[in-house]
């Protein structure tokens, strides 16, 4: 059979709410295939929850159907093909809306599937069901099962993967619109169904899933979230979403459009490839993928980089599931405070507020100074800090405003020199939150479906699966080397030398951290233990975490994985870094004694 040309595939979102004309200029610009678009994270599937829960017509993402009514005429025209997850925990509505809209743009002959069956609510309400299927145990702590969990389920999906998308795509669909299913699942679909792969083609789906994930976040892989982003400042405005053109063995060159900002080359596609991983081993609900000895190459053309080397294995018979539940409600108050004495300022805040709420039915109460104040600062914003306060209750009494707000800014009058605060009074109403249960189910026994022209089609799971791998390797570098075989060190930040990105999943934060030349790396590897990252977290770090360390050699980089960092995760977490994405900055702001031949072309200089 002659080998198809790569399929071009360009990404129009990376998060909720993301960039309101990314469709549109994309789509206008690009000569594609297809484009994508990542609207969900476990974040807005909690949101999506609580809008599903105060009106059943919600819960799916608005934004998608923004985009697609300014655009859907130049997609018509083009034949551009389309898939979204923004069906988030509403499919069905969305679609109905994406109809609505094709419709009224005189698009009605475009046929418009949608998939179903990752809404598991009805499963992780009903104890039968979920026996029915094995049960539904913790992603990271098998030993914890959503029964024991100790919450009342509201609603839950599982991940699904690309084969339903395939099979609306061969069924002739122009749209297909999906809830939760991977987030590299639209691409590997698209690459699927263009090259015609069969379920078992391990490799090029490793490398497709490689591909995904470096275009799901958008900019990400163009120059934002990048430490080494301060030589490309100039036009950094506006910039543009990711390409991937996918070639039939899997392997895929990630571009952009010419005439759009940003960058795209070797250094910051090593950023986003370490993004959110959980290690050299990436389980998706179709394969696994060995993901250690990926090459990440400039070629000869300017922003296009090529990535190849993923090895792909069947993928373990479960796949992931999010379980949300009522968590309760949180207000929170923010003050700020400058000048000298600050400890003294915020202990006698401390006291005040303990004091006042020491009768108070908060289920927590969180107290926590962030930023530092510069010395005789050129102006006041400098020598500022602000003092969150943040209280959680069970029910939406027990922070209600006569509790909280009414208290907390009654207090303001007996506070330290130089009080001031925000006055934004909603922050200090009660609100929801939602809590995750992050686990593991069956995925050959779950139903998946594909609805097109009125018709439902079941996706059978093709049986080709491997036991789950089990707990992920953790290693120290195999011949570590004595570091003063280095030579003389300067005591600067590590990021003078070492560039880094970190993320969420659920609980974990990971952290990927690599340099620029061989010899950098070799230090790198023996420097960068685990005993040393603990030391460099500092007070962030507290016994209950789990560190994790692996190595990526093809782009030296050294990855760590801390388990159990977040605070509860995205939806519950006290943290104001929620998703862990200044946990690399932090670390590379934090001084290490770097060898001194190193620093002739410092990436970060303070």
């Amino acid at each position: 059979m002659e080998q198809k040309r790569p399929i071009v595939i360009g990404n129009v979102a990376g998060a909720m709410e993301d960039c309101p004309h990314a469709m549109l200029r994309m789509v206008t610009d690009g000569q594609l295939d297809a484009i994508a678009g990542d609207w969900l994270s476990e974040l807005n599937i909690a949101w999506n929850a609580i809008r599903k829960y105060d009106d059943p017509t919600k819960g799916y993402e608005v934004g998608f159907l923004e985009q697609l009514d300014d655009s859907i005429d130049i997609i018509a025209q083009k034949k551009i093909k389309l898939v979204t997850n923004a069906g988030a925990l509403n499919t069905l509505e969305c679609t109905r809306k994406a109809k609505e809209i094709c419709e009224r743009h005189g698009q009605g002959h475009l046929k418009i599937a949608y998939i179903e069956g990752d809404d598991i609510s009805d499963i992780v309400v009903s104890k039968e069901k979920q026996d029915a299927l094995g049960g539904i145990i913790h992603l990271d702590h098998p030993e914890r099962t959503l029964e024991s969990w100790g919450k009342t389920p509201l609603c839950g999906v599982a991940y699904f993967g690309a084969w339903g998308i395939v099979q609306a795509l061969r069924e002739g669909a122009d749209i297909v619109i999906c809830g939760r299913v991977t987030d590299a699942s639209p691409v590997i679909a698209l690459a699927a169904w263009w090259h015609n792969w069969s379920y078992d083609a391990w490799n090029q789906l490793a490398g497709a899933l490689v591909a995904g994930h470096l275009v799901e976040c958008g900019p990400y892989v163009t120059g934002a979230n990048y430490s080494g982003v301060r030589p490309y400042l100039e036009g950094m405005v506006d910039l543009g979403f990711p390409i991937a053109e996918i070639a039939h063995d899997g392997t895929a060159i990630i571009t952009k459009h010419p005439t759009h900002a940003g960058f795209v080359d070797e250094l910051n596609v090593r950023a986003q490839f370490l993004y959110e991983i959980q290690g050299t081993q990436y389980i998706n609900s179709d394969v696994l993928a060995d993901i250690g000895h990926v090459k990440i190459q400039n070629t000869e053309t300017k922003n296009r980089v090529r990535i190849s080397g993923a090895i792909g294995s069947p993928p373990p018979p479960t796949t992931k599931a999010i379980t949300v539940a009522i968590g309760g409600y949180q207000a929170e108050a923010t003050f700020y405070m400058n000048g000298l004495d600050l400890d003294a300022k915020e202990r006698f805040m401390k006291q005040q507020i303990e004091h006042a709420f020491k009768g108070a039915n908060f289920s927590e109460l969180s107290i926590e100074r962030y930023g530092s104040a510069l010395l005789n600062p050129s102006k006041q914003a400098l020598g500022t800090v602000c003092l969150r306060v943040l209280v959680k209750g069970k029910t939406k009494e027990d922070i209600s405003e006569d509790v909280f707000r009414k208290q907390i800014y009654a207090l303001r009058m007996q506070f330290y020199a130089g009080y001031h605060m925000s006055l934004d009074f909603r922050t200090m109403s009660p609100r929801m939150f939602m809590e995750l249960f992050p686990g593991i189910i069956s995925y050959e026994r779950l139903s998946h479906r594909v609805v097109i022209d009125d018709r439902v089609i079941e996706v059978k799971h093709h049986g080709i699966t491997a036991p789950p791998p089990g707990k992920r390797p953790s290693y120290e570098t195999a011949s570590p080397i004595d570091l003063s075989t280095f030579g003389f060190t300067c005591r600067v930040p590590l990021g003078t030398v070492a560039n880094a990105r970190s993320g969420d999943k659920g609980d974990n934060c990971n952290v990927g951290i690599y340099v620029r030349r061989p010899e950098e790396y070799t230090w790198l590897q023996s420097y960068l233990t685990i005993p040393r990252i603990i030391k460099l977290l500092g007070e962030d770090y507290r016994a209950s975490i789990t560190v994790e360390r692996c190595e990526f050699p093809e782009i030296m980089a050294v990855h760590f994985r801390f388990l159990d960092f977040l605070g509860g995760g995205a939806a519950s977490s006290n943290r104001i870094d929620m998703l862990g994405k200044g946990v690399a900055e932090y670390l590379r702001s934090k001084t290490v004694d770097v060898p001194a031949k190193f620093l002739s072309n410092p990436i970060s200089i303070g």
